[in-house]
């Protein structure tokens, strides 16, 4: 026995006293939420997003064979850092930070066959308690051979044969998991993965299979529902959906789509001879956008492959110049312009239309109704002697109704020549914008709409909203103005030549 020097962190794994050297303990923080990785060793409980930076977690409990155990409030992870790279350590609950000054290495008897893992064991001088330190150099090189060994022991047999049949042959895809099903696009096509967006500003008149726009550096990105898409039942995103965002290039133009997804499953490889075609009897419209299958392990499981080109048949995204990447700023765009709009909600979206297209905006006085007037008509109101009409916002864009309250207002819009008030949720404020942050709506969106009323949509640099801009001229078909004319013609007697 000997005496040693320094700080040891201390915490409980079951009934057991361990510790680490204080020196590579970071910073302890609560469990946080993980992305469970298939394939890894068991005692690996996933990656967490610990403020930008992936950070992978190990399961004391597991590492140490312990018995399993629910979390509770004590329970920690400790962030450890060894040069240069970080891991987590779940622990039950924390101890005490000990001064090695009052402690007596040990031999390692006390590690019951944990020699590999633990350096040594010390005891207080006291005989209060016996700690067993965790060897840090092994810790962190044996998750990593664990996790290199998995993924090539994965993968050996499908690339042993790869080589064989000639590597020129070998091709990748990123499988994904729909509903029952699994599928694979081309790697090369796979911009990046990403979490599902907080903010997918979602607009009427898009297609049922389109969940919106969300915002990706700079960059306005239409995001698909891929289960929709395909007509397989409907469900909320969860802690395992994922975005798949494809870069598309062609005719010289950077086309760029998100997929949303149930799950990411892992990078495949496949020969040419591996890929079969699909089955005559499985050919149609609705499996139009599958190129092949190709079967895994015994045959039972099947990875259908998709062809990501054919989702844009009907339209294509242009976002080049659209904005450049993080880090990239051209002194053009620091001389960028700026304009002043008006943001306001309906449901739960932000809408903005410029500044000089408003009037006013006003509570919501007495609304006088118009027989026969279309649905999204309100009715019409008197300001200051000029008789408006007012449209219902949300009806007219086929949103639910809902009844007006005290954050709702009339937006009071130059509409062709023709004042009229638009009934909104609520406005939101008066910002400007600079121009580098407005792009155009992607044309693959736009073939949907019912209406050119989408003009563009902003980028929003404080946070991942995306805010769709109005053009006010098209919000209303021909047919349309003529039927608004004639409500304000009814009620005071009006001509139609304003809106003609």
């Amino acid at each position: 026995m000997e005496n040693t020097s320094g700080q040891i962190v201390t915490f409980y794994l079951d009934k057991e006293l361990f510790g680490i050297e204080l020196e590579y303990v970071k910073e302890i923080i609560r469990l946080p939420e993980m992305v469970r990785v298939p394939g890894t060793p068991p005692y690996f409980s996933g990656l967490a997003n610990l403020r930008g930076s992936l950070l992978p977690v190990i399961d004391g409990r597991r590492r140490f064979s312990l018995p399993e155990a629910e979390e509770t409030d004590a329970t920690r992870v400790v962030v450890l850092e060894y040069r240069g790279e970080a891991i987590g350590y779940i622990v039950d609950r924390m101890s005490e930070v000990i001064n090695l000054e009052n402690t007596t290495e040990d031999t390692l008897r006390g590690a019951r066959g944990r020699e590999d893992l633990i350096s040594r064991v010390i005891k207080m001088n006291d005989g209060s308690a016996m700690v067993m330190v965790i060897n840090i150099e092994v810790l962190f090189p044996r998750l990593e051979e664990a996790g290199s060994a998995h993924y090539s022991g994965a993968s050996a047999g499908r690339e042993g044969k790869s080589e064989a049949a000639g590597r020129e042959e070998l091709k990748q895809f990123v499988g994904f998991r729909l509903a029952d099903e699994e599928y694979a696009v081309a790697i090369e096509t796979v911009q990046e993965i990403v979490w599902v967006p907080d903010q997918i500003s979602r607009s009427p008149g898009f297609p049922h299979y389109m969940d919106g726009l969300f915002s990706l550096r700079r960059r306005t990105v239409p995001m698909l529902n891929l289960r929709r898409f395909f007509s397989l039942p409907d469900r909320p995103y969860d802690d395992r959906a994922r975005v798949l965002v494809l870069n598309l290039n062609g005719d010289g133009k950077k086309t760029v789509i998100g997929l949303g997804v149930d799950a990411i499953t892992e990078v495949l490889r496949f020969t040419a001879e591996e890929i079969e075609p699909l089955p005559d009897l499985l050919r149609g419209e609705a499996t139009k956008n599958l190129t092949g299958v190709c079967k895994l392990g015994d045959g039972k499981r099947l990875i259908y492959l998709l062809d990501s080109r054919s989702i844009l048949a009907e339209g294509e995204i242009n976002l080049e110049g659209a904005g450049d990447e993080e880090g990239e700023v051209s002194s053009e765009r620091r001389m960028v312009s700026e304009e002043q709009f008006v943001i306001f909600h309906l449901q739960e979206e932000e809408y903005a239309v410029t500044i000089q297209s408003v009037k006013e905006i006003i509570r919501l006085p007495e609304i006088v109704r118009v027989p026969r007037a279309p649905a999204y008509v309100e009715g019409v109101i008197n300001i200051r002697g000029n008789i408006l009409p007012v449209i219902n916002l949300r009806l007219k864009l086929n949103l639910p109704a809902r009844e007006s309250d005290d954050r709702s207002r009339i937006v009071v819009v130059d509409m062709n020549g023709v004042s009229t008030g638009l009934i909104v949720d609520a406005v939101r404020e008066v910002r400007k914008i600079s121009t580098d942050q407005i792009a155009p709506a992607p044309v693959i969106l736009k073939a949907h709409l019912d209406t050119n009323y989408l003009q563009s949509v902003v980028k929003t640099a404080d946070s991942q909203r995306s805010i769709l801009l109005l053009n006010l001229q098209n919000i209303l078909t021909g047919a349309e103005k003529m039927e608004v004319a004639k409500v304000v013609e009814e009620a005071a007697g009006g001509t139609m030549e304003d809106v003609q």
